[in-house]
């Protein structure tokens, strides 16, 4: 059930400008002085490759997956919903996340969770891919789904740019793991956009007919150009389970959010910063791949112990 409030315009940030380079972990230095990025000694080991990083956590995995599968032998529990088992018996959750910016603005938008995993914690969009095909035929389709369900904002699949897939991994939860697709949307506010006497009477084309979509969702409409949807943030609605609201990149919240934001999404985001203000490449997709190995404590404890971001 959708919630009648939207967000508060109070709470949008003006435009930010890069502050000082900041090296905050051990691998990667930031354009952006992201005020509230967790310190190291809760973000673990930051290892230099895959295989560093499986040695690192796989010799208390294995003996632990040994005893649970004794407690475990007698037991006739099934695979948890949108979930596969591979073929060394590992139980893989299958979910999607959003990084939806307004890179014009320097904002992001994150949804704080009233219930259910990560409660109090903020979080970017998205959830478990359905098991139905006719569903979520792909990932990209379970983004989009995702999105609509929890802010209200309906965009066509092109919006959705793929950029990679993180991995997690438990210390507690043996056997157990986490693969997020990972997906970006950018936006910019109506307001923002320049119109044009040869636009429509929606006044907000940024390129030629061929390549510009228009979503419909109830009365929220989303034009996309040019890889840029076009939204009226005030049509964005949370629903019971999140409460949307936008964020400047350098005050992102990272101290109410999961220990692995204050590493790829820092990263996402200083990447953009990079290639927006320096010139640089902007058509390509910024591109990543995350392993994070938790220690125990779950959602509470919300610390790492080892960690590899491919880039």
């Amino acid at each position: 059930s959708k919630k009648d409030t939207p967000p508060n315009p109070l709470l949008r940030g003006k435009n930010q400008h890069h502050h000082h380079q900041r090296s905050f972990h051990r691998l990667f230095s930031t354009t952006i002085d992201f005020t509230h990025a967790l310190p190291l000694n809760e973000l673990g080991t930051c290892h230099k490759s895959l295989s560093l990083f499986l040695a690192a956590i796989e010799p208390n995995q294995n003996q632990k997956k040994k005893k649970k599968k004794k407690e475990e032998a007698s037991s006739s529990t099934q695979p948890l919903p949108t979930t596969i088992t591979t073929s060394n018996n590992k139980l893989v959750e299958l979910s999607t996340l959003i990084i939806l910016t307004n890179k014009q603005r320097r904002e992001i938008l994150l949804g704080k969770k009233l219930r259910g995993f990560g409660t109090g914690k903020y979080n970017g969009f998205g959830g478990r891919l359905e098991e139905s095909k006719e569903i979520d035929p792909t990932p990209a389709h379970g983004a989009m789904r995702e999105l609509a369900e929890e802010s209200n904002l309906s965009l066509p699949l092109g919006a959705f740019t793929s950029v990679g897939t993180l991995s997690f991994t438990f210390e507690d939860r043996v056997g157990e793991k986490m693969a997020v697709h990972l997906f970006h949307v950018d936006v910019s506010f109506e307001e923002d956009v320049v119109t044009t006497s040869s636009t429509d009477d929606y006044g907000l084309l940024l390129g030629g007919d061929d390549t510009t979509t228009v979503s419909e969702h109830g009365n929220n409409m989303a034009m996309t150009a040019r890889g840029v949807s076009i939204i009226d943030p005030n049509s964005i609605e949370g629903c019971d389970e999140i409460i949307p609201r936008w964020f400047p990149w350098s005050e992102i919240p990272l101290h109410q959010m999961f220990a692995d934001d204050s590493v790829w999404l820092t990263y996402f985001l200083s990447q953009s910063a990079v290639r927006d203000g320096d010139g640089g490449n902007t058509a390509t997709p910024i591109k990543m791949n995350g392993w994070f190995h938790f220690a125990p404590g779950g959602d509470d404890g919300n610390k790492i112990e080892h960690y590899f971001l491919d880039t």
